[in-house]
């Protein structure tokens, strides 16, 4: 694995955000500088727009474009509240305690998008959703009665459905985290991380594989993860193993879906180069 080239990747294709993330994580950059690089993307309504999720060329504010900009800074260990405040004004006032909340609202179809979002079901409340933003929202230290409701709506939900996406259990696992650790906080991971997980779709055990999906890097991507108990050591051994192979020539790592346009290809490598090499340093792969 080539470090000065992908730091030159990121250079040349990562967007503002991802070139302050590199900053605070490899070169003595501030908290402050990631906070004020999403604060551009975040719209009046306190919602965030503006393609922040690349695959969406959305300006208006979008769930998906906030539980982006809550998961980077989770991702970072970054607490915001000015901002994480003014998202949970939109998310409480968007969301329906008993349906959830979309993914992305139908106004979206008015703009390029992957196809992976044409998916009429994005368009739909869900209850999947707001679990991820509730418990990113919790992360942050919000404190307001409406979310205390949501997290009862949502806990409520967890434990008496199967879910069946990988990427439903990822932003679930984020909610338990966020909350006291109980007895029914442990007792509904043990049920997502043995009973759910592993047979979940979208979850990518096989480290060679070119098919896209959540690899256990994902749900673990430190050592002090949440999850990482979840997976065997040697598991996750072959995933950094075969994940310092897989960088292009060109420095960055290549994505596995189809992205609405080159721009937003550009951006997501950018993003997953950054993401790899975070992962890479903080399993002392990168010195």
């Amino acid at each position: 694995m080539n470090f000065e080239k992908a730091a030159h990747f990121i250079w040349k294709h990562g967007r503002l955000l991802e070139r302050r993330i590199f900053e605070y994580f490899f070169l003595g950059g501030s908290k402050e500088n990631i906070i004020a690089a999403l604060q551009a993307y975040q719209n009046e309504d306190g919602g965030f727009g503006n393609a922040l999720e690349p695959d969406l060329r959305a300006p208006g504010s979008q769930p998906l474009f906030v539980e982006f900009a809550l998961r980077t800074l989770y991702d970072c260990n970054i607490k915001a509240p000015e901002l994480a405040s003014k998202a949970y004004e939109f998310v409480s006032k968007h969301a329906d305690l008993a349906s959830g909340i979309p993914t992305i609202f139908k106004d979206s179809i008015n703009y390029p998008r992957a196809p992976h979002w044409d998916n009429p079901l994005s368009a739909e409340p869900s209850i999947d959703r707001l679990t991820g933003l509730v418990g990113l929202l919790k992360w942050q230290g919000i404190s307001h009665p409406w979310l205390d409701a949501a997290v009862d709506v949502c806990m409520s939900y967890m434990m008496t459905n199967k879910f069946e996406d990988a990427h439903t259990i990822l932003t679930s696992f984020c909610l338990l985290e966020s909350l006291p650790q109980t007895g029914q906080i442990k007792q509904l991971y043990d049920k997502l991380s043995t009973e759910l997980l592993i047979s979940a779709r979208f979850l990518r055990m096989d480290a060679h594989s070119d098919e896209y999906g959540l690899s256990p890097l994902e749900f673990a991507p430190s050592p002090s993860s949440y999850c990482y108990k979840i997976f065997p050591q040697d598991v996750i051994i072959q995933h950094l193993q075969v994940l310092k192979s897989q960088q292009s020539d060109d420095g960055g790592w290549q994505i596995r879906w189809e992205p609405p346009g080159e721009t937003a290809k550009w951006e997501w490598r950018a993003y997953v180069t950054l993401k790899n090499l975070m992962v890479l340093k903080w399993y002392g792969e990168i010195n």
